[in-house]
């Protein structure tokens, strides 16, 4: 910043008071002098008014410079404002459109010891011409000049300078008069309340924006959040679907090794040695031998492998079914994610004696006796791997519900059809639903067993939702069963 020197003898123009005459209309129009170089009173008035209304700093600084340099005659105006939050007066950017640049580094477009000097003594300055002033005329602003009259008017605010005006004329010295310099202050007085609507304007504007981004990235972190829970939801429902059905797996293996391992087939390597052994095989087929019972004993022995075979077929079909659902629950999950829906035609009895093959051997050995109670539903389109998740999840909670009963442990699955939408009811013998967990039944999270998450319940009434139907449980009370209505619509929704 260049070191300002007060001189003695010093003369600054005084605010001239001014009284408002009585308002008119302003219009579109030039501001003008009347007479021999006086000014028009009502022109000026107009100009203050034309400033009145403008809101954006920017915009004021170009009206200002417009209507100032009409009144005033001056070949140049600028107007250098204050900026609170650098501490430091700044210029507009000289394509109008950048961003405001600090003054000290703008030498070339003002005289930095004149604005300065008002600045400090915060009163008006008007000179014939500058290059002659003692106090100015060695600044580099006037250096190629041939003459410049200035005058700089302090816009005040709350007894502190918030603006300055520069006024120059290359062209005539002493071209800025007492009159003018009355006009200017005048104007100048309007300048300084929208001046400060202005940056009121626009410190609001600055404020609404930075919340506005701020809100947006908020809403931004919420969504990555909202999908990242969403993520989580999804794969916890997909375990938890897939662990049920890793049930099913784990006791068909079981089933399958036991079987292996108790095979009759290992008998017939039994027999082979027992023949390898005998010497005398004709003695050992002939009258009275032991080796006459072999063919009696080869026939039960052929319909026992027979019967093991079959068995172990129809628990690998129980295996391959409960592969295939693992598969279809990812490929639910993956369809899920970008909102696909597969229909397919299917009869709901055949989906749910498909779930029952799946716990077949579970209900086995844990001594559950199902009963079916099917009417003839025709085949509607439905997500077959949704229904399934939930038959599955249903038929496994009423196994798991009369795991402490030691009475008989019934379970009757049916299927009927009513107005508009195909029922499957899935009622056990179990340990019953209190009034408390009724209400929290489907909430995720919650669960009455010792080793249960709360996920299967809420994940299923989700699906059954999102199918168009519902998923309803109702109960008597705690020891007297449960009863859960799986209702979808006969023509699923689009």
């Amino acid at each position: 910043m260049p070191t300002i020197q007060e001189y003695p003898g010093t003369v600054e123009a005084p605010p001239v008071p001014v009284e408002a005459p009585a308002r008119s209309e302003p219009h579109a129009g030039a501001y003008h002098s009347t007479g021999h170089g006086s000014l028009d009173t009502l022109s000026v008035l107009r100009a203050s008014q034309a400033l009145s209304s403008e809101r954006d700093a920017a915009r004021l600084a170009a009206r200002v410079e417009q209507v100032l340099g009409s009144v005033a005659r001056a070949t140049k105006v600028v107007l250098a404002l204050w900026d609170g939050e650098a501490n430091d007066w700044v210029l507009q950017a000289e394509d109008g459109r950048s961003l405001p640049v600090s003054m000290d580094v703008a030498g070339h477009r003002v005289p930095l010891s004149v604005l300065r000097h008002a600045e400090l003594t915060a009163e008006p300055i008007m000179l014939d011409d500058a290059r002659l002033d003692d106090r100015f005329c060695r600044d580099p602003y006037f250096k190629d000049m041939q003459q410049c009259a200035v005058m700089v008017v302090p816009v005040m605010r709350r007894k502190a300078a918030r603006a300055m005006v520069l006024l120059e004329n290359h062209d005539s010295g002493g071209a800025f008069t007492a009159e003018r310099l009355d006009a200017v202050m005048l104007i100048v007085a309007q300048l300084a309340v929208s001046l400060e609507n202005a940056q009121l304007y626009e410190r609001l504007e600055r404020k609404v924006t930075e919340q506005t981004q701020q809100l947006r990235d908020a809403q931004s972190q919420l969504q990555t959040e909202a999908r990242r829970a969403g993520m989580a939801q999804v794969a916890t429902d997909a375990l938890h679907n897939v662990g049920n059905v890793l049930t099913s797996v784990n006791v068909s293996a079981h089933v399958l090794a036991s079987q292996v391992r108790e095979s009759r087939s290992m008998r017939v390597g039994a027999l082979a040695q027992l023949l390898s052994d005998q010497a005398d095989l004709e003695t050992f087929f002939g009258p009275g031998g032991k080796g006459r019972l072999l063919p009696d004993y080869l026939r039960h022995l052929a319909d026992a492998m027979v019967s093991e075979r079959e068995q172990l077929l129809a628990e690998l079909e129980r295996l391959s079914l409960s592969v295939d659902q693992i598969k279809n629950v990812v490929a639910m999950q993956q369809s899920h994610a970008v909102g696909r829906r597969l229909l397919q035609p299917a009869l709901i009895g055949d989906l749910v004696d498909e779930a029952l093959r799946m716990q077949e051997q579970a209900m086995r050995t844990h001594e559950v006796q199902v009963q079916r109670h099917f009417e003839t539903v025709g085949a509607t389109p439905l997500d077959r791997t949704r229904v399934m998740q939930i038959l599955v999840n249903l038929l496994d909670n009423a196994r798991q519900a009369m795991d402490e009963v030691d009475g008989q442990r019934l379970m009757d699955v049916g299927v009927r059809q009513e107005t508009g939408c195909i029922v499957v009811s899935v009622r056990d013998s179990g340990c019953g639903i209190t009034a408390e967990a009724h209400e929290r039944l489907f909430s995720r999270g919650f669960t009455t067993k010792a080793d249960g998450h709360g996920f299967g319940l809420h994940s299923c009434v989700i699906a059954a939702r999102e199918m168009g139907g519902s998923l309803t449980a109702h109960s008597e009370g705690a020891g007297r069963g449960a009863t859960f209505v799986l209702r979808l619509p006969a023509q699923p929704q689009a």
